[in-house]
């Protein structure tokens, strides 16, 4: 039974609960000499910014995960022109969250930022304990993710995008933004999605990355598939993945936005693989 609080102090809140949790589970794995909790970082892709993987970023943290969400130049909430949104760019900022841990993290890319983390991977493998293609972009050396897109048939992209080349980014109308990336959306959430959408700086879909054998290649890597995805198909995430050697993989039957439609799966499929 509650009790009414009679001493003038607030109930505890959820940031207060959860940093109680996350220092019980520190000192019980001191105690036992458990290694500390993995540290994820979560890159979100086009179209998008860190506001999409928050609810992810929520349960992971509540379950003891340390996260970090990058916020990309020029998505989101940041100011950064369109001019400066480079390939280099979304590296560097990535490796601005990997720096600031000082140890091996798992790197998760949503859809385009399986460019960003493949090339932030070549760069830096030691730093990469494993790689997260989540609807993503799996590319191989010398590929864009241009490349990857124009063979993709299956997919509602292409189709939707509308180029603005004075601006140098890509338009994806209002009303093709559910059938694109959250088929599966609730009403509310399409509503987030409306009205957080910023058109896509083009110059980082049409830059190749660069990668090796030895530094991407040595980086373990692991798959979420989403087999209702009308912007990076089934098909060609499993011709993708199946390029590559993975040490794991899951499917959603979602669409491509899982983590706005069922972040719970998200998480059970990211906990399932970097355990």
């Amino acid at each position: 039974m509650l009790t009414p609080n009679t001493q003038g102090t607030q109930p505890e809140t959820f940031t207060a609960r959860r940093a109680s949790r996350l220092a019980l589970l520190a000192a019980a794995a001191a105690l036992f000499g458990c290694a500390p909790p993995e540290h994820v970082v979560l890159v979100h892709g086009a179209w998008q910014g860190a506001w999409a993987l928050g609810p992810v970023a929520t349960q992971l943290r509540y379950d003891g995960t340390k996260v970090s969400v990058v916020e990309l130049p020029a998505h989101g909430a940041d100011q950064t022109p369109v001019s400066a949104a480079t390939l280099d760019a979304y590296v560097n900022k990535v490796g601005e969250s990997v720096d600031a841990e000082g140890q091996p993290v798992v790197l998760v890319g949503h859809s385009m930022a399986g460019m960003v983390i493949s090339q932030y991977a070549e760069r830096a493998p030691s730093k990469v304990k494993l790689l997260v293609y989540l609807a993503a972009y799996l590319p191989a050396d010398g590929q864009s993710l241009q490349d990857l897109a124009y063979t993709d048939g299956d997919s509602h992209l292409g189709p939707a995008l509308v180029v603005n080349a004075s601006e140098g980014t890509g338009t994806i109308p209002q009303d093709k933004l559910q059938d694109v990336f959250c088929a599966d959306c609730s009403a509310s959430t399409l509503d987030s999605l409306k009205s957080n959408y910023r058109d896509e700086p083009l110059a980082p879909i049409g830059t190749p990355v660069s990668l090796t054998a030895a530094a991407w290649g040595s980086v373990p890597k692991s798959y979420v598939f989403t087999t209702q995805d009308n912007a990076v198909s089934y098909a060609l995430q499993q011709r993708m993945a199946g390029a590559v050697t993975l040490r794991g993989s899951a499917t959603l039957e979602t669409s491509h936005s899982p983590f706005l439609s069922a972040p719970s799966k998200v998480v059970d499929a990211l906990q399932q693989l970097i355990r």
